[in-house]
């Protein structure tokens, strides 16, 4: 079902795909290659996580139009899955069960970010 309303997109080496502050409007599923997450800790990008295959980035701009929390930047060539958010949203009332997937995920972050905190 997502395949019927994603797109193909393929970048290379240091391709920034959107930087902290940015709206999102995006999710990339990453069919190859590595991304690397920053954050801008007083001025300065600090990497935060790596990404590989099958992980996928920009989830939180398919609830919300707000601003991007973090930069995402292509190490090496990259080939993603694009879903833009209204057509997720569109594919989300109809099958409910793919949005509670992303919940699911969202909530399994937050609570590995809370836990790395208290460490």
């Amino acid at each position: 079902m997502i395949s019927t309303i994603a797109s193909e997109e393929a970048y290379e080496d240091g391709h920034t795909l959107f930087y902290e502050g940015d709206v999102g409007d995006k999710l990339f599923i990453v069919v190859s290659g590595n991304v690397q997450i920053l954050k801008n800790q007083g001025g300065v990008e600090t990497a935060i996580v790596t990404l590989k295959e099958n992980n996928f980035l920009g989830e939180l701009a398919l609830f919300d139009a707000e601003t991007r929390t973090a930069t995402a930047r292509c190490i090496g060539p990259c080939t993603f899955l694009v879903i833009e958010r209204n057509d997720m949203e569109q594919l989300a009332h109809e099958y409910p069960a793919i949005a509670f997937g992303f919940i699911k995920v969202l909530i399994s972050r937050m609570r590995g970010m809370v836990l790395d905190k208290k460490n």
